[in-house]
């Protein structure tokens, strides 16, 4: 596939109806779930009834997230509910017919990086092994959420062991964060397996908006660049956020406003 346009869709059936109606008659491709301690409450009825509305409009799932599980907590109790959620995500991203599920690498407080790799190295090619087995790609996000992930290198140990775990990428995030987040892209490009589009707007050094893509302190150019540079192929997904831009006629206008000023890099 070449690269294509989809957007954060909304949890509930009423919402995902409105989004895949609005996806169709808009020219998006896909749809993106994700969920933090709400996963525990999804049931797969409701998964199977998003899959046949997605289907009715023709919308594809480009990626299932689940958010904030340690996976490699020390609290056992902890560990194994994590464990329990990510093996559900890895069923109902194969009844979305998902392309990408994310998630986090678990953490450990204090712990040295070769430490968390190493632990890594004991829990996740179980999950790896079934994840490729549901049609999946993992793609691990970063510097937030119960994650490791919140450098290069920590994806560089990783991958020294496991070239097939990719990243979902949110430029504005690792922007936030405070690190040069045209770095990943232009050296790694070849491992984002999910690309996020998330517009910040900073003033005296403080986050004030967050409009349609474009509009603010992101270098989308320079950041697609780097992609076509590395053959991505797959979804650009807009994530309408902050109080502003991520509901109601703002949220609409912020999806085609993006959409617009985005596909000037699309063929």
């Amino acid at each position: 596939m070449s690269m294509e346009m989809g957007f954060i869709g909304n949890n509930s059936l009423e919402d995902v109806k409105a989004d895949a109606k609005f996806s169709e008659e808009n020219g998006f491709a896909a749809l993106e779930y994700n969920y933090w301690g709400n996963f525990k409450d999804l049931t797969q009825e409701t998964v199977e009834k998003m899959r046949e509305i997605l289907d009715d409009h023709n919308i594809e799932v480009s990626s299932l997230g689940i958010w904030g599980w340690n996976h490699m907590a020390k609290d056992t109790s902890e560990r194994e509910t994590a464990h329990e959620m990510l093996k559900r995500a890895i069923k109902f991203g194969k009844i979305l017919r998902a392309h990408i599920l994310v998630a986090g690498g678990g953490d450990i407080e204090g712990a040295s990086l070769d430490k968390k790799v190493e632990e890594f190295s004991k829990v996740f090619p179980p999950f790896l092994e079934e994840i490729e087995k549901a049609g999946m790609k993992i793609a691990m996000y970063a510097v937030h959420g119960n994650s490791f992930f919140d450098s290069i290198q920590a994806y560089e140990k990783v991958w020294e062991k496991f070239p097939n775990v990719g990243v979902k990428y949110d430029p504005a995030n690792w922007c936030h964060h405070g690190d040069d987040y045209l770095a990943l892209p232009r050296l790694h490009g070849d491992k984002i397996y999910h690309f996020h589009i998330k517009e910040h707007i900073y003033h005296d050094g403080q986050l004030v908006s967050q409009p349609a893509a474009g509009m603010g302190d992101i270098h989308w150019g320079k950041l697609m660049a780097y992609l076509y540079e590395h053959d991505y192929q797959g979804y650009l997904s807009i994530e309408p956020h902050g109080p502003i831009w991520s509901r109601g006629e703002m949220r609409d206008k912020m999806l085609l406003l993006t959409k617009k000023y985005m596909s000037q890099f699309l063929l």
